[in-house]
């Protein structure tokens, strides 16, 4: 194909993984001369960012009706941009860009799915999924198995894994962190990332009268944020416990920690233990969803059974006692990413997926 160009979809109006992945892709691709650009919700953040960013971003409002106005309004962009490939992100941003791209003689439509949930059982989904859309992109093999396993009618074909990549020279170590040991959280302060199993062990923590009492940094904003401040104040020590909220220099808060914990219920990529892996920070993690794809135990980090409080207080422990594992685990997840989860490695295999050149992005160096 002489002519590519990419469009991505994305209705959510707050900021999470997908958004930032979405808004830092385009950059990538622009930045090699590839045309791309984005379609968000109007007044969304992806929609602000975007702008300020000086990336072309057309704010039209998509609903779960895929109303007439909002289809017409992307078959004009797409014609208007020349798009040749579409990227959805919700079901509902497929089922509108799906009919639209195909109205509007789009080649390659891929929808997106970015957390491991079950596809929902409505009976035109599969007109959506293996008619209009060309393929479907999961962002790990545990969100291949979900979908399959909840909608048998998928052609395991046309399902295409692609992994979130990391920016490693962003994301870089900045050798061993000094004083007290900092245990950090990243995410969306809400219960499906195990708030409640990290407060159970924070508190055995807290309450065990360590010579050196360690930090926890929480990082993120959500409707627990309350919640959180209100425990915080219950703790015996709750000065070791500091919340930040939303966090925009990500790459110095990683740098500063000892180690990552993510106590998830579910995932989708697991972004922050990437980046945190990506930064030499070893992660404590549950073994939901993607993340025993990103964290190998014993090899870049520990992983513990979801909804345990016990067993995430003792994994924490002994990295917070054992700065020489710490500082070995964190050295194998750099090379983990290096040779598994590059940003080039994610983008040349965008560009196979929708029909452009990988020629166009570089090998990232290995170390």
């Amino acid at each position: 194909m002489s002519v590519y160009r990419i469009t991505f979809v994305d209705s959510i109006r707050t900021w999470g993984g997908a958004e930032v992945w979405v808004l830092e892709t385009v950059a990538a691709l622009r930045a090699a001369g590839i045309e791309a650009d984005i379609v968000a919700q109007p007044g969304s953040e992806l929609e602000s960012r975007a702008r300020r960013a000086d990336i072309p971003c057309a704010g039209i409002p998509i609903r779960f009706d895929a109303a007439p106005w909002t289809l017409a309004k992307l078959i004009r962009h797409f014609r208007r941009r020349g798009t040749t490939a579409v990227w959805a992100n919700l079901t509902k941003d497929l089922k509108a860009a799906a009919l639209a791209g195909r109205l509007a003689g789009v080649p390659v439509i891929l929808g997106s799915r970015e957390s491991d949930f079950p596809l929902k059982g409505k009976f035109y989904y599969e007109w959506y999924f293996n008619r209009l859309a060309t393929g479907l992109l999961v962002n790990s093999e545990a969100t291949r198995r979900t979908a399959l396993d909840s909608a048998p009618w998928l052609d395991p074909a046309r399902i295409h894994l692609l992994y979130k990549g990391i920016d490693t020279a962003r994301f870089t170590p900045a050798g061993q962190p000094t004083g007290a040991p900092v245990v950090g959280f990243v995410g969306q302060l809400i219960r499906r990332k195990g708030l409640a199993d990290l407060m159970a062990a924070w508190e055995k923590i807290d309450a065990s009268g360590r010579p050196h009492r360690p930090t926890l940094r929480l990082a993120g904003e959500g409707y627990l944020a309350a919640d959180l401040a209100a425990w915080r104040e219950t703790l015996i020590h709750p000065e070791c416990v500091e919340i930040a909220g939303f966090v925009e220099d990500i790459v110095s808060f990683l740098q500063g920690l000892t180690l990552l914990v993510m106590p998830s219920l579910a995932e989708g990529f697991g972004l922050a233990a990437a980046e945190a892996s990506s930064c030499a920070i070893p992660v404590v993690a549950t073994d939901a969803s993607s993340l025993p794809e990103i964290v190998v135990h014993g090899e870049t980090g520990l992983l513990v059974p979801a909804r345990n409080p016990d067993l995430l207080a003792a994994a924490m422990v002994r990295l917070i006692d054992d700065p020489a594992l710490c500082h070995r685990l964190g050295q194998a997840g750099r090379t983990r990413i290096l040779t598994r989860f590059t940003r080039a490695a994610t983008l040349r295999r965008l560009l196979e997926l929708t029909g452009g050149s990988a020629d166009l992005i570089p090998e990232e160096p290995t170390s």
